[in-house]
């Protein structure tokens, strides 16, 4: 059970940064409407925060010592940084050649207040085609099992099936999950913003009127 239960806190950690990765792209302004990941990639912003994001994973698995293979030493957290590296370079360039191949777009529209938890849902696991089909997101869903599948190549639990397992379980749940709450945390401040826009706007017009 050892496995698993450093599995379950290597992933808490890892999503409780993928969570402010997340709220730190909400808080900038969004005239797009894509995606955070989708969109800002391209910016220095995006980099900054993606390279926070793989330091901090790393330092956050160095901490509670998983993988156990990888000593708590600079050498083991420069695999660590080396890992999520990776990972990120093979899940993206994946994801990226895909979505030129297939000409996928993703779902750009803001997930309603009302039905935000299944509108992400969708929206992380969908995309449209370029017909305007929605489809199977598959450049996400296959660039997030070829990165994991990739991490077993050089990670310390490959020598180990139930270790192996414990893993890809891990880390599958991880970046599945980061990329729903990264959608539920960017369209909820969002509409947020939006609505205390709007009851200030509704404010100023009642002033102006009296």
């Amino acid at each position: 059970m050892e496995p698993i239960r450093c599995g379950f806190r290597y992933g808490s950690v890892q999503l409780a940064l993928l969570c402010a990765i997340a709220l730190n792209a909400a808080a900038q302004p969004d005239t797009t409407r894509r995606s955070a990941t989708a969109a800002g990639t391209s910016t220095p912003t995006m980099l900054a925060l993606t390279g926070g994001l793989i330091l901090s994973g790393a330092a956050g698995a160095h901490v509670i010592g998983s993988p156990e293979g990888w000593a708590q030493t600079w050498p083991g957290f420069g695999s660590r940084v080396a890992d999520q590296a990776g990972f990120y370079l093979v899940q993206t360039t994946t994801s990226g050649l895909m979505g030129r191949a297939l000409g996928y777009r993703p779902d750009a529209a803001r997930c309603p207040r009302e039905v935000l938890v299944g509108c992400a849902f969708r929206a992380t696991f969908t995309a449209f085609d370029r017909t305007g089909r929605r489809r199977l997101n598959a450049p996400l869903v296959t660039s997030i099992v070829v990165g994991t599948g990739a991490s077993v190549l050089w990670r310390p639990e490959r020598r180990d099936a139930t270790e192996t397992w414990a893993f890809v379980g891990t880390r599958l749940g991880i970046s599945f999950g980061g990329y729903v709450a990264e959608r539920l945390l960017v369209d909820w401040w969002a509409s947020r913003r939006a609505s205390a826009t709007s009851s200030a706007d509704h404010r100023m017009h009642s002033k102006s009127t009296r």
